[in-house]
């Protein structure tokens, strides 16, 4: 019986004891407030076009020449493929010479670009949620020195040890 009373008190005293835990455990959260840091800048959006030069286009030219009897070039036949900006002429002049002009037009495109400029910006302070009490600060300042005065006592101790297994 002693085994059965043993098991019995424990899980009596579990069973009392599980109230308090939850209530310790749900009193201890709390949920974090946020407070908005409030930003006043004073700022200035200015929309302006830039300039974007596009590549030249290109043109293809093929073409056949070939002697006549008299021993001059003709031309036997032409293929030119221009495109949008690109214009390309093929002649042969009087004396046999090949003449080749190409025109292109650089393309520009405006885009538009906004810029902001801040002129003044001002940080505006904002209330703490709480402020600590003087017992709170002295605490604090307190567990710094202790933690303080803890280190330098560990160093003299271990100096001390260290000197004494020197000798």
């Amino acid at each position: 019986m002693k085994l059965y009373d043993y098991i019995m008190g424990k899980v009596s005293r579990c069973i009392t004891l599980a109230p308090f835990m939850c209530l310790i455990l749900i009193c201890s959260c709390r949920t974090i407030k946020y407070v908005p840091v409030e930003n006043n800048a004073d700022s200035v959006v200015v929309e302006k076009l830039v300039e974007v030069q596009l590549p030249p286009d290109s043109a293809t030219i093929r073409a056949l020449l070939e002697c006549d009897e008299n021993g001059k070039v003709v031309l036997s036949w032409l293929d030119i493929a221009n495109s949008k900006n690109a214009q390309a002429q093929l002649t042969i002049d009087s004396l046999g010479n090949l003449l080749a002009k190409m025109k292109t037009q650089p393309d520009t495109v405006y885009l538009s670009s906004k810029e902001v400029t801040v002129t003044n910006e001002v940080k505006v302070p904002y209330p703490v949620e709480k402020e600590l009490t003087k017992w709170q600060k002295l605490c604090i300042n307190a567990g710094g020195w202790a933690i303080g005065i803890a280190i330098i006592t560990i160093l003299a101790v271990v100096w001390r040890m260290v000197y004494k297994l020197k000798k």
